[in-house]
Formats: C-alpha cells, structure tokens, sequence
C-alpha cells in the first residue's frame, strides 16, 4: 500500500469511527507537493459522498457549539440564506473592503463612472441580507465570484442553504367570508385606488438591474 493509500485509508477510518479527523493533518503526512495535491483531491472526492458518522451526543454538541457552526446554524433559515455569513468571510479572505470589492465590479462589469458608491452600499445591503437572492443577476454573481475566488453556483447554493427550514408564512391562511366582508374589500379597493394614483417608480439603471432586476439582468 502506498502512503498515499495508506493516509487515505486511515483518514476514512477515523472519519466513519466519528473521530472528526484533521484534513491538515492528514495531509501533512505527505511531502509536499504532487502526491499531497493527489491525497487532497482524494479526500475531497471521498467527503462528497461520504456517510455521516455516528456521532455521540456529546460529538454532536461539541460540533453545535464550534464558532464556525454555530455562524452557520444561525445564518440558515434567513432570507438571503447563507449570504451574511459567507460572502464577508470570502470578501475578508480575499483582503477586500466593500469599498475595494465595489470598484473592482464597476471596473468588470464596465458599470458607468462614479458608480463605486451605489455599489458599495448594495454589496453592503447583500452582506446583511436585505436583497432578495432571487433578484440578484447570475452575472453578478459571476463578476463577484471571481473577485472572491468562489463560483457563481457556489454563491446561488449559498444563498438557497437554510432558506426552506423557515416555517410557513401565517399568510396562507385560508379567507372566510363573514359579515364584515363587505368592509374589507371596500378597504382593499380604496388602497388599489389610491396605489394606481401614485407616479410610477423610476426606471431601473443598469447597476440596479443588477442586483434587483432578476437574475437574468
């Protein structure tokens, strides 16, 4: 067996026996170099499909109570999914301000001179999960990608992570009629009138479209 076969094989047996084996360590086993790149892309290969151990109760709270866990326990379940907790650790591994991180979009995306605020103060809005994922262009998500050194899909899987495990809007409840019916659609009436009075909302620039126009903008 080679030392790689071997590192492999013991990392697999610590894992399945819920010893929450060391990536690092592991591959420290192995000089530098090829072989330890050929050992990195066989364990990730294996963690892609592997089972998930049989933890005990006290494996599963140490887990529960680790910083980066717990990050992500608390971002799941938001409307912009794992977008405030991942995307300011990205921007911060990447040694980028929002600032810096605003200018280079502008700069790829070929956005119109003197847009870098705007920008800013978008990517800060996404950072706290005030835009709706859904909205965000898939080209702005590439150009951000990039900059931050992970896909556009990584970004999108990001943003959908946790957003099913919120419990179901109060708003489905089903209408029954009763009687002050009557008062209620008048009231619903008298709000539609005065909605269709209003001046309609400014057309939206390409920067907007971008990160509010859909995800084809």
């Amino acid at each position: 067996m080679s030392t790689i076969e071997q590192v492999l094989s013991d990392f697999i047996e610590a894992w399945s026996a819920g010893r929450r084996p060391s990536v690092r360590e592991h591959l420290a086993r192995v000089p530098e170099g090829p072989e330890r790149d050929a050992l990195a892309d066989q364990i990730t290969t294996w963690l892609e499909v592997a089972p998930t151990p049989a933890y005990s109760e006290t494996a599963r709270a140490e887990i529960r109570a680790e910083p980066a866990v717990r990050h992500v326990l608390d971002a799941a379940g938001q409307d912009a999914g794992l977008w405030p907790a991942v995307i300011p650790g990205l921007r911060a591994r990447a040694g980028l301000s929002v600032r810096q991180t605003a200018s280079r979009l502008v700069e790829r995306l070929a956005l119109a001179p003197g847009s870098e605020e705007r920008t800013a103060d978008y990517l800060e809005r996404l950072e706290r999960g005030e835009l709706e994922p859904s909205r965000v262009s898939r080209r702005l998500l590439g150009a951000l990608g990039e900059l931050l050194g992970a896909s556009a899909d990584t970004l999108a899987d990001a943003a959908r992570f946790g957003t099913g495990l919120r419990p179901a809007a109060a708003g489905g409840t089903l209408f029954r009629a009763s009687g002050e019916a009557g008062d209620w659609v008048a009231r619903d009436l008298e709000a539609l009138s005065a909605a269709a009075m209003r001046p309609a909302p400014p057309e939206l620039d390409e920067l907007d479209r971008l990160f509010v126009g859909g995800a084809d903008a």
